[in-house]
């Protein structure tokens, strides 16, 4: 749009000089090209692509006014993101403040760049195919660069770049191939040959460096290509471009499943048996009447001591065969219900062994061990270490190691050659030993989200305070009502989670309203006949929802570069939008 065409409120815009235009003009242009590569390995790319954009916007603000190129629907979405700060701001100002709370502000400010960043994008609007070849130029950089990672690694690895998270490294890449395969029409509408093959090896290279961060929450999204391809939501999509997308996809990740250094199958397999292992050691303490007080409680149900057992399969010197077994002689001991026990038999007839257990040490406090034990052995909390206690008794018998050393998480045991030695953990506090086996990634987002759950419902408005979560995450630890590992975390890995435990009922409003208002207006561009329109929408509507699935295990809107991310598209795929609805309006007028 030249500068003295009419904008969408009819007006026409200061004349300025065609050199400051033109190169303005071309600066936009380039960040559009440049953001998805320099968002990754570019070391704050994408922090200088938004203070860009905010000058060049404030500029056209100071030049035009703002009321000149908002309308309606730009307005509310600017209106929404200034919301989600105000209520951030308030939750702040009225809860628990904390030096995280505070920097946090600073990463929200970013959400009120909406406004400067779409009134640059309205004013030198770059091309619907520019946005497109941006992304894929970022998907096929990414991948480029993660295989060259993947091929000098000696082991597997999780690509992260210069977003120094994994994390989100993988939801960035997801999202440059979900745009992609949104802009593949259009991409691929030039009758030059070497189009269509350019373009799947760069949906390729995205799709392999999602795999490569090992970021599962990030595999998800790509299941939304399958109603978008599938469904008339495909739109301007030929039939032979819906079938070359999925079979490169597919092609993608089989290879990866099948080859172990990715660890694409190892971290699938990863989840379940995580996911798995966290019930078992959540239902250990079902029917105790007060679990969280509980002096001594025998952990002796067959599930968990299997799960407590695969956690560590290997012996320090082999071969010490390990099993659970039902002991008869547990009858005897009234706090044991179950009557399992683990057999750890050391078959070298002339070298001792040793098997270790994982535990969680109690926070701050002097490591101690309670185990019943029977058989010949003995226990200790650090292998080398002077603490150890023997035992040599037919029946079972209770042992008590303590050492000063909390660094270890661990309880060792040593049977001698040609012996058996059967036990049974006792916890001396709350999940001593049931909280081992729920200490992994996916078990630990489970216990944030009960945890963040536990705080919304003791302060349901306002939440606890922006950035309040780990400091009053600690009084629980304190009180013996939240699993210790939890103390590291300063956000329960879940953004719907997050906005109610620190911001309350108006945290979540808000975030809901940056995700469904653009939704619903990139619904409605799906449906327009223009082929660019169409392709605006469905890219939309796509980094929408994947971001609102990104959203459940990770707090996505808590780092910075994914709330950059997330105002610089929502702006430009707006702009576009608004820019080609004024012009289609100018040229009825004309008529």
């Amino acid at each position: 749009m030249n500068s003295s065409a009419r904008t969408d409120n009819g007006k026409i815009p200061k004349s300025v000089g065609a050199h400051t235009d033109g190169f303005l003009r071309f600066i936009v242009t380039l960040l559009v090209l440049a953001f998805p590569a320099a968002t990754l390995f570019i070391n704050r790319g994408d922090s200088y692509t938004l203070g860009l954009l905010m000058l060049i916007g404030i500029w056209v603000w100071m030049r035009d006014g703002a009321s000149i190129w908002l309308n309606r629907d730009s307005g509310l979405l600017c209106l929404a993101f200034a919301l989600f700060f105000a209520v951030v701001l308030l939750s702040y100002a009225t809860g628990y403040q904390t030096e995280d709370g505070f920097h946090y502000l600073g990463r929200y400010l970013r959400f009120l760049l909406i406004l400067p960043a779409y009134l640059a994008f309205r004013r030198y609007p770059p091309t619907a195919k520019t946005v497109f070849i941006g992304l894929a130029l970022g998907a096929l950089t990414a991948g480029v660069l993660a295989s060259l990672e993947f091929l000098h690694a000696h082991g597997p690895i999780r690509v992260a770049a210069q977003t120094d998270l994994s994390i989100i490294f993988g939801d960035l890449t997801t999202t440059m191939v979900l745009c992609m395969v949104a802009g593949f029409g259009l991409m691929a509408a030039s009758r030059r040959h070497w189009s269509v093959p350019l373009l799947i090896l760069c949906l390729v290279g995205g799709v392999a460096a999602t795999l490569l961060s090992g970021t599962r929450g990030a595999w998800l999204p790509l299941f939304l290509l399958i109603p978008a391809l599938a469904t008339p939501a495909a739109g301007f999509l030929k039939r032979r471009y819906v079938f070359a997308i999925l079979i490169a996809i597919i092609a993608v990740f089989s290879s990866s499943y099948f080859v172990a250094r990715t660890d694409t199958q190892g971290r699938l397999k990863d989840a379940v048996r995580s996911t798995v292992d966290y019930f078992i050691g959540l239902n250990t303490f079902k029917g105790q009447s007060s679990p969280r007080t509980q002096q001594e409680q025998c952990d002796n149900q067959a599930s968990f001591l299997e799960a407590w057992l695969e956690m560590y399969p290997t012996t320090r010197n082999p071969p010490l065969i390990a099993n659970v077994v039902r002991d008869p002689q547990l009858r005897q001991v009234g706090l044991c219900r179950d009557r399992y026990a683990v057999e750890l038999h050391n078959q070298n007839v002339s070298k001792g062994a040793w098997y270790y257990f994982p535990r969680v040490p109690a926070d701050g406090k002097t490591q101690s061990s309670k185990l019943l034990v029977r058989g010949v052995g003995a226990i200790a909390l650090n292998e080398q270490g002077s603490t150890r206690v023997t035992f040599n008794s037919q029946h079972y018998i209770q042992t008590t190691v303590i050492s000063k050393d909390v660094s270890g998480s661990s309880v060792y045991v040593y049977v001698p050659p040609n012996e058996k030695a059967w036990l049974v953990p006792l916890d001396s506090y709350w999940g001593e030993y049931s909280l081992s086996i729920i200490d992994t990634s996916v078990g630990r987002r489970f216990e944030m989200w009960r945890d963040a759950w536990r705080l919304f419902l003791r302060h349901p408005v306002l939440g606890v305070g922006t950035g309040a979560f780990q400091a009053k995450t600690h009084e629980l630890i304190r009180r013996g009502q939240v699993a210790v590992f939890l103390r590291n975390y300063d956000h329960p890995h879940n953004d719907y989670l997050d906005a109610l435990s620190s911001r309350g009922l108006l945290g979540f409003a808000t975030l809901l309203a940056i995700l469904l208002i653009p939704l619903w207006r990139f619904l409605r561009a799906t449906r327009s006949p223009v082929h660019a329109s169409h392709a605006i929408g469905l890219a939309g509507v796509l980094t929408v929802a994947g971001f609102a699935i990104y959203a459940l295990t990770d707090t996505i809107f808590l780092h910075s570069i994914m709330i950059t991310w997330y105002v610089i598209y929502m702006a430009l795929f707006y702009a576009l939008l608004d820019t080609r609805a004024a012009s289609q309006t100018n040229l009825k007028s004309a008529e």
